[in-house]
This record gives structure tokens, sequence and C-alpha cells, in this order.
């Protein structure tokens, strides 16, 4: 009953403008796919299309190849020719849509009973022996009905798997970026009134910067006041980020950093013996050496002393897209050279550890708070942006007394420790 043909088989020749040529390749999915095709000549085209012209409602059918994937040919804007393809023309007294749903339920079988040890194929005298149920032409438009109805459940379903899968791999990350959020804002763990005040604390960074400035270590202007204060009416100044408790000091981070610099461009070596740390090194799952790349030996004289890390310094990503403040925590631990720099496109960040967390500035700069904003505090173009280091010495830094500090940072670990058992 089907009228199947096939599209040519020689291979006409191929020119640059002309008539496009398509194959198995271009039939994707149930739909046909123009590019990527051969062009044919108009000539060659007619004579291909005096028996194997496609027309609207046809079924396309792959021969070679991705035997099967058939295709219900929609009114298409382009003439075209096939080349191992077969067709099943259109017969008013079918509805071509059952037909079509009948051969892609029998593509399974074509599959298995293609033959070809390199490429699969199917001959014509096969597919023109398929034994075709044919129920009356009422029924075939009531079955094609019911399936429909029944693939669009499918695909309202996939839908709803798919967004629940997307929602259950992203749940971890933003539950903990809602505790962090939640941590910083001093709602993770309640205050102590018997925790070392701040200011007290404070008393004693001043103190320290002020011992370091008089052996040379530390210029004047990083003796600047320490706390972002408020103004005449009480006002916080628009670099205060939000609300905090009252037993905590918004402070710059530079007032309680002994060394903020950015590294320097190195004179790279393959002598795997002196590591640079790049933007590539700073992971949020950690700081990696493997990543690395080495300077050379001749330039390392060329390094103070205060360039190279020290355990528990923040080493902040400060230029580039997409990784722009992305950071880290040296750990010595971790590098088995023994010694390393920064490159230029990071800064380092060292606190006066003993009187600052800095697993707790290290979270707090990782928070949502600072890093769904950081490209917009961010000079450049949209192609380069980069923080500076006067920026990032000027962030402002909510301080928790010390005592406060630790136990927010051994709440945010307990709390992530449960999340990764949800992943």
């Amino acid at each position: 009953m089907l009228d199947v043909r096939d599209g040519t088989h020689s291979t006409p020749k191929y020119v640059k403008e002309g008539v496009p040529l398509l194959t198995s390749k271009n039939l994707v999915n149930g739909n046909i796919v123009r590019e990527p095709s051969k062009l044919i000549s108009l000539e060659d085209s007619f004579e291909i299309n005096k028996r194997s012209k496609v027309d609207k409602n046809d079924i396309l059918l792959a021969m070679i190849g991705t035997v099967g994937n058939p295709v219900l040919v929609p009114e298409l804007d382009y003439d075209f020719s096939v080349k191992n393809v077969a067709i099943l023309k259109y017969i008013s007294e079918l509805n071509m849509e059952f037909t079509y749903y009948f051969i892609q339920f029998h593509s399974i079988e074509l599959k298995k009973n293609s033959s070809g040890a390199v490429q699969s194929f199917v001959s014509l005298k096969t597919l023109r022996q398929i034994l075709f149920p044919l129920p009356p032409l009422a029924e075939q438009k009531r079955i094609v009905e019911q399936i429909e109805k029944a693939l669009a459940k499918v695909d309202e379903y996939a839908e709803s798997y798919n967004k629940l899968q997307q929602l259950d791999k992203e749940f971890p990350d933003k539950l903990k970026k809602s505790i962090l959020q939640y941590a910083m804002q001093g709602k993770l763990v309640a205050q102590n009134p018997n925790d070392e005040p701040v200011e007290v604390l404070l008393e004693k960074i001043k103190a320290e910067k002020q011992n370091l400035f008089e052996e040379g270590k530390l210029k004047k202007k990083d003796l600047a006041e320490m706390v972002v204060i408020k103004g005449d009416d009480n006002s916080h100044y628009q670099d205060v980020l939000y609300d905090i408790p009252k037993s905590w000091e918004w402070v710059k981070l530079n007032n309680i950093s002994s060394y903020i610099q950015r590294g320097k461009s190195p004179k790279y070596s393959t002598i795997p013996k002196y590591p640079v740390i790049a933007q590539k090194c700073n992971q949020w799952s950690g700081f990696s050496i493997e990543l690395a790349k080495f300077i050379s030996p001749d330039t390392v004289k060329s390094y103070q002393e205060e360039r190279l890390l020290r355990n528990s310094d923040l080493m902040w990503n400060s230029t580039g897209l997409g990784t722009l403040g992305r950071l880290a925590i040296y750990d010595e631990d971790k590098n088995p050279y023994g010694w390393a720099v920064a490159d230029s496109h990071v800064t380092v960040i060292r606190l006066f550890l003993d009187f600052i967390s800095y697993q707790f500035i290290y979270q707090f700069l990782a928070s949502p708070i600072v890093q769904s904003v950081i490209e917009e505090q961010a000079s450049g173009s949209t192609k380069q942006k980069e923080l500076s280091t006067t920026t990032i010495k000027g962030y402002p830094i909510p301080l928790p007394p010390l005592a406060e500090q630790h136990r927010i940072v051994n709440k945010i670990n307990q709390v992530f420790s449960v999340i990764e058992t949800l992943v």
C-alpha cells in the first residue's frame, strides 16, 4: 500500500551554489536540519527529483548510518534532494502522522535487522516488506490524538524532572551561601557578653601596627582610623553594608592586616622549583599547587621576603571575569616546594593572626554579601575587571570579638559538613 522510494545512491558533482543534497545526517530528532549539507546543481537535483521528489507530509527515513530516525516532512521554504534516504510518499487514504508514529516504533526492529559491517544499512526491499497494521482512518486519527496527549504529558514530566534535578544540583551550594550570609550578619551563633570586646581587640591590633611602623615594616598611612565611623546623625556611611550586632564593629580590611599587596609579573621557567600562584590555583575547593607555574631561578633574589607566601595568607583573584573575587587560603603543607609567590593577578592579604581568624575573613569574602557584587565594585571593561589594591584595602569588614569569630567558623564548618552528606 505504501509508496516507498529512495533517494539517489550516486554522488552528483558538488557545486558552490545550488540545491542542498540532504542525507541521514540531516534527519535529527524528528526534524529536517538543512546544515550541514553539500550543494548540487539545479540540473542534477531535477534529475533526482523526477523519481524521488520530497513533498509535504511525506516521511523520510534514514537507510544508512543512523537507520530509522523518521521525519514527517513539514512545509519547507527551500528545495532540496535526498541521498540514501527512503521516502514514504503521502497517501490521502492514510493518516501520515499515524504512519510516522508506527515507523518510529518500528525503527528499533529496523536497526536490529540492518546489515553492513562498517556502516548499518537497510534495503528498500526490507522497507517494502514491513507488515503495516491498518486500522480504519477515523481510528488512526484517534490513536494519533491519544499519542500526542501522552507525549505532551511525557514532555511536561521531563521538564518537571529536569527542574527537580537542577534544584537538587544547586541546593547544597545555595544553602551554603545562605548559611554564610546568615553567619556574617551575626545570626548564626549567639553573642556572648563575656567575650573580650572587639574594641579591646582593635586596640591590640593598633599597638601591633605601631610597633611594625617603628620597625620600618609598615607605612604611616596604614596607621589610619580602624573603625568605619558613623555620621553626625548616626547614619551609616555608604560603605557600611548592613546592620550588625552591637558587639561587632565595621573595620576596613587594611586595618586588620599587616600586609596587602598584589603579586608581580613573573619570568616563567620550566624548572619545577619556585612556584608562582596564579588565579587558577585559587579554587573554591581550596588552594592547588598542582596548577602553579614556575619562575626562573635567576629572578628569585628580586622577591623581597614579605612577598613570599606564608601559611594562612589569603590569596584573592583581583583581575578577570568569572574568576574575579575567587580566593583561597595558602597552606604550606600543600606546597612540597617550600617556597611560593603570587603573580600580578592575585592580591595577598596577611592578617594579624593573633587577633583575627583568617578563616572568618575568608568566609566573609567568600559569602554572597561580597561575591554577588564583586564585579560591580571592580573597575574595567566587560572583557576585563580589576579589583584595585586601594579597593581591597578599604573593603569594609564586619568584625565580631575573636572568640565569636572562632565560634562562627566552627559552626559554619559543622553545618557545611552536614550539607555535604546531602550531595
